[in-house]
């Protein structure tokens, strides 16, 4: 049995109704009558949406204190979609879901624990599959879209 599933997290951000004023409830912006959003990265600080602020574990730090903001935009059912952002540094990384990410700016390496490195870079965009293990390594804060099944 397959589901043919559209799902556009967008390439740009926080989302806006579509004809539609909505509301900011919970860092998210709800739009009751509309089942179409538009994504717009200018919209994350024009509406003062606080992002969470984290580090990852120490434990898995390999080099530096990246610190990660997070704007969680959607959490509906195991999937999740928004913008993270981190400042340098390098840490371990494991995947028990799948995510798909764009990159907007910045310059990271994610490495594969067999060591093979993919530059990540505005305008490129991945999927990272369950399983996948290795290093995030951030050279220049980088800020991406995600969009997350679990």
């Amino acid at each position: 049995m397959s589901k043919n599933v559209t799902l556009h997290c967008g390439v740009f951000g926080v989302l806006t109704g579509v004809g539609q004023a909505g509301r900011v409830t919970q860092n998210r912006l709800e739009t009751p009558m509309s089942l179409l959003a538009r994504v717009t990265l200018a919209r994350v600080t024009r509406e003062g949406i606080t992002p969470e602020i984290n580090r990852p574990d120490p434990a898995k730090v390999i080099a530096g204190d990246p610190v990660h903001s997070t704007w969680n935009l959607e959490e509906v059912d195991g999937l999740y979609c928004g913008l993270w952002q981190s400042t340098p540094g390098t840490w371990r990384v494991h995947y028990d879901e799948w995510e798909y990410i764009y990159i907007h700016s910045g310059h990271s390496i994610l490495t594969d624990a067999a060591g093979v490195a993919q530059h990540l870079r505005a305008g490129d965009s991945f999927i990272i599959r369950p399983g996948f293990s290795g290093t995030w390594q951030v050279l220049e804060t980088t800020l991406k879209d995600y969009v997350i099944r679990s």
